[in-house]
């Protein structure tokens, strides 16, 4: 999962924002623990969906392949999406760089 590295490596911008990610998909908690010890320390929790409930009420969930679209939601401090990205690709740094756009408006610079 190339974006959990990019978030890691980007997670210094997070806190400048006082921003906070939370990577989500419908692996089970076991997959999660040794990919995170794959990865090192993560500076953010990633959470599982295993029955897949997160995935259905945000409708990014593919039915067909059983699982979850990847995607970018920026939530503000009242529950509020106010970006979202349904066709996110982690080797576009243009992607990266509108959820930092985002989330500097949010943060007022």
């Amino acid at each position: 999962m190339k974006e959990i590295a990019s978030w890691k490596e980007d997670y210094k911008q997070f806190e400048q924002l006082n921003a906070e990610v939370l990577a989500i998909s419908v692996d089970h908690i076991h997959s999660h623990r040794v990919f995170a010890a794959s990865m090192g320390t993560l500076p953010y929790p990633l959470l599982s969906d295993w029955h897949k409930q997160t995935v259905k009420d945000y409708n990014v969930f593919n039915e067909k392949g059983e699982v979850a679209v990847r995607s970018v939601f920026v939530v503000n401090k009242s529950g509020e999406i106010t970006y979202l990205n349904t066709s996110f690709k982690a080797d576009k740094r243009e992607d990266y760089e509108a959820v930092f756009e985002e989330l500097g408006k949010l943060a007022g610079q």
